[in-house]
């Protein structure tokens, strides 16, 4: 990746004393990839001379916005659509990340302001084996409309994560296939059910580490039958000038590839906290010097 400045990059420190007192907050939910965003912001501000500090918030997304009391609020596009304007989201149909965008823009007053999202998005695969795949002629590199999938769909037990909206009808509609069975767990769980059998395909989020590290098949949702997202930054519009350009090289460089590293370094029991794999990840693209106590 080229970044813009040619010189070494600069460090990044925590804020303390007064710089900690006059710092930005950037408010996220609890979940571990988002906490690991805002980090990522937040250590790039801090190292081009903008303190900032993460708050975790229990809080709506769309509700910190309102007050307008936070800085900057990162949150999920389809989320943020949907608080901000529930009469404008609910028209849209499989929406796409452009049009969850412009209901966020079009929602926000004049003491909000949207920055650029993140390159990636947040869309789902149906995750085969390759032995799934060669018994029933499904193309390794294809896509859930494939019509060899649409054929052998009724007989396969699929594994669907809680969060994915009422994926029999989706399934039905969108992709003509009304499986055997419709099993509901969290991805990790789904993905060893697959890797063992019990499972024949789960529909899991494309950038989980574990698709690529166990050689799985991921189908992509060409379709858009499943949410798709990004994460998207909300200024306070009296700083939304004084924003340094590191947040548009953070946004263009935080793509799928991007994602699946920052799960993979929080993944686990032994993973990263969110604010080390955000500053791994920064020195590793070269936003940030590596720090001296660094073995």
């Amino acid at each position: 990746m080229a970044l813009t400045s040619c010189s070494s990059p600069p460090p990044t420190e925590e804020p303390t004393g007064r710089a900690a007192e006059g710092a930005w907050t950037i408010a996220v939910g609890d979940h571990p990839l988002d906490q690991t965003i805002a980090n990522v912001y937040a250590l790039a501000l801090n190292s081009r001379d903008t303190p900032a500090v993460v708050e975790t918030s229990d809080r709506r997304p769309a509700d910190v916005v309102a007050e307008g009391e936070t800085d900057l609020v990162l949150g999920r596009s389809l989320t943020l659509a949907r608080q901000l304007d529930p009469e404008a989201f609910a028209e849209l149909e499989q929406p796409s990340s452009a049009e969850l965008l412009g209901v966020i823009e079009d929602s926000l007053d004049d003491q909000a302001q949207l920055l650029d999202p993140i390159a990636a998005v947040l869309g789902s695969s149906l995750v085969i084996t390759s032995i799934t795949a060669e018994l029933n002629d499904i193309a390794t590199e294809g896509e859930v409309d494939d019509p060899a999938f649409a054929d052998a769909c009724d007989e396969l037990r699929i594994g669907v994560r809680p969060d994915l909206p009422a994926p029999e009808p989706l399934l039905a509609e969108v992709y003509d296939c009304d499986p055997a069975e419709i099993v509901v767990a969290g991805e990790n769980e789904l993905l060893n059910a697959v890797i063992t059998a019990e499972l024949d395909a789960a529909i899991v989020t494309t950038s989980h580490p574990d698709i690529q590290e166990q050689g799985l098949i991921a189908l992509t949702d060409a379709e858009r039958a499943f949410p798709q997202e990004q994460y998207v930054p909300v200024v306070s519009a009296e700083i939304a000038e004084e924003v340094p350009g590191v947040a548009v090289e953070l946004a263009q460089a935080l793509n799928e590839d991007a994602l699946v590293t920052l799960r993979r370094l929080i993944d686990g029991d032994q993973g990263l906290t969110p604010q080390e794999a955000a500053e791994y990840w920064l020195v590793q693209e070269g936003f940030v010097a590596e720090p001296e106590d660094w073995g």
